[in-house]
Order: structure tokens, then C-alpha cells, then sequence
């Protein structure tokens, strides 16, 4: 997965992978080593990128979910949501934690 799929599955939370449901998953065992592959690779996306987030104001949470679920520019949130320097920090902070996440091979070779 490169970031930009990162952080798509992430803000929309179309992955399902919630640090709650990985717990469960790991406590009732995984039936092949994929499985145990994925979860390992989300719990690492929730926490190098949770405790980031968590800093971020709601609005500009919002407004990465609603550019990357809905393809919003993030041009029309400029000096709206946040002045623009303030957005394109957060996008370069949030590139970079994805950017840092380590992926199993298999993953890398997919995307």
C-alpha cells in the first residue's frame, strides 16, 4: 500500500481494522499467516497515526475524511477550515507518519 491507500482506508475507515477488533482477532488466533499480516500492518497504521490525529482539530479531521471518501480538494478548505500553511502541514505530517509505517513484503509488492 503506498500512503495515499493508507490514509484513504484510514479517515474512511473502510477497513474495518479498529484497535478494538484487532485485539479480538488476536485473542481468538488467526487461521492463516495473512490474516496475521494484515492485522499486524493496521495496528501499526492506528498507532502511528492514532495519537496524531488525536491532536487534530475535529474540523480538519472532517475535512481529510471528506477528501478522501469524497474526493474533496483540499483547495476549498483553505483559509476556511484552517489557513493554508496550517492544512498543508498537516498533509505533510500525516504523509510522512504513513510514509514511516513498515509494511510486510507481500503488502509492498500489491501496491
Amino acid at each position: 500500500m503506498n500512503k495515499r491507500e493508507i490514509l484513504r482506508e484510514y479517515f474512511t475507515g473502510c477497513n474495518g481494522w479498529t484497535l478494538e477488533n484487532i485485539e479480538q482477532l488476536k485473542r481468538a488466533g488467526f487461521n492463516n499467516r495473512f490474516a496475521e499480516e494484515n492485522c499486524n500492518l493496521w495496528e501499526e497504521i492506528h498507532r502511528t497515526l492514532d495519537p496524531y490525529v488525536a491532536t487534530l482539530p475535529p474540523e480538519i479531521v472532517q475535512m481529510q475524511h471528506d477528501h478522501y471518501k469524497h474526493r474533496k480538494p483540499f483547495g476549498e478548505y483553505y483559509n476556511i477550515v484552517a489557513p493554508t500553511a496550517v492544512i498543508q502541514e498537516v498533509n505533510n505530517e500525516l504523509n510522512r507518519l504513513a510514509k514511516s509505517i513498515e509494511q510486510p513484503e507481500r503488502i509492498k509488492q500489491v501496491s
